[in-house]
C-alpha cells in the first residue's frame, strides 16, 4: 500500500518539455535555449502517459492512483506501485520535480482548504 508521504506528495514538470504521441506512447523532449534536446528523449507507455498528464504542480498522487485504477480498472497497489516507479525515473532524469505535499488545513472558518506545503 501507499505511504501517506507518497500518496500526498505533488509533482510538476521540470522546465520547458514537449510531450509528442506516436501511436500508443509518447515522447518527452526537453526544450533547451528553444531547441529540443534531442540527447534527452523520453518515452513514455500508456500509463507513463496518464501519470505524466496528471503531474500538474496541483495534483496529488494519490488522485493519479485514483485516476490510473479508474481507467486501466487495476487494483489500487498495483496501480501506486507502477505510478511511483514512473514517477522515480521522470525524477532521475530531471523531467520532474516535486513541488510539496498536499494537504488538508483547516481555515479560521472552520472550513478545510487544500493547499500544497513543503
Amino acid at each position: 500500500m501507499q505511504s501517506t508521504d507518497t500518496s500526498l506528495s505533488v509533482y510538476r514538470h521540470a522546465g520547458e518539455i514537449v510531450m509528442r504521441r506516436v501511436g500508443r506512447e509518447a515522447l518527452l523532449v526537453p526544450v533547451r535555449n528553444r531547441v529540443g534536446d534531442l540527447d534527452s528523449i523520453f518515452t513514455l507507455n500508456e500509463t507513463a502517459i496518464v501519470v505524466w498528464e496528471s503531474l500538474d504542480g496541483n495534483t496529488p498522487m494519490d488522485a493519479v492512483v485514483d485516476r490510473i485504477c479508474r481507467d486501466y480498472d487495476v487494483d489500487r497497489d498495483r496501480a501506486a506501485a507502477d505510478a511511483e516507479e514512473i514517477v522515480r525515473s521522470l525524477l532521475e532524469t530531471g523531467l520532474l520535480e516535486r513541488v510539496g505535499n498536499n494537504v488538508m488545513l483547516s481555515r479560521e472558518d472552520g472550513e478545510a482548504s487544500q493547499d500544497a506545503v513543503d
